[in-house]
């Protein structure tokens, strides 16, 4: 082992580790769901894109494994704006009528630009041992107008906000403005 191959061998496993991690990026307006398989549910549906101040709902259904095995779960939801600020992640209450298929919902916020969710389940038949999904950070949902890493996107943005914000449009501006001057400073050399 001291002839120098076990350095490139955990070089080789450090980036096989951390090449997925890197990709797991979330891309602006995609949103960021759960393979079904890898979850403790059946069937999730959720609002596909939120507006400002509209209500994002959820509905989540157990797999027969965790309904028999009396799993339960909270679900967090946070949102996030468009100046990069996240409010405090809150539980949200779940409503069901059968303990087997669940709703929730939250009205979100002026200038958001995703919510994100997660769950945390309890399997009171495993020694009340406990499991997220995702294992960490959140699922989103993205809303109609987004800031995301210097982009705006989304099909309720403003095309003005947008196309200034972007700064496709400040050269043109700063033109206008700097020609708009000269013109006031002739007319008040004329004077």
């Amino acid at each position: 082992m001291g002839d120098g191959t076990l350095r490139p061998a955990i070089i080789m496993t450090l980036i096989l580790i951390i090449l997925p991690l890197a990709s797991a990026k979330p891309e602006g307006g995609v949103n960021v769901d759960p393979a079904l398989e890898d979850t403790i549910f059946s069937n999730i549906n959720h609002t596909e894109v939120t507006h400002d101040l509209d209500i994002w709902n959820i509905s989540l259904t157990l797999n027969p494994e965790a309904f028999a095995n009396n799993t339960t779960f909270t679900l967090t939801a946070q949102i996030c704006t468009n100046d990069g600020v996240c409010l405090p992640p809150e539980s949200r209450p779940l409503n069901t009528s059968d303990n087997r298929s669940f709703l929730a919902n939250m009205t979100t916020i002026e200038d958001h630009t995703y919510v994100n969710w997660r769950v945390k389940a309890n399997y009171t038949d495993d020694n009340n041992s406990k499991e997220l999904f995702p294992p960490s950070g959140f699922y989103k949902t993205w809303s109609d107008c987004w800031f995301y890493e210097d982009a705006w996107g989304g099909d309720g943005c403003e095309p003005i906000l947008v196309t200034i914000e972007k700064g496709d449009s400040l050269p043109a501006i700063s033109a206008l403005f700097t020609l708009g001057m000269i013109s006031a400073a002739a007319i008040i050399r004329r004077q």
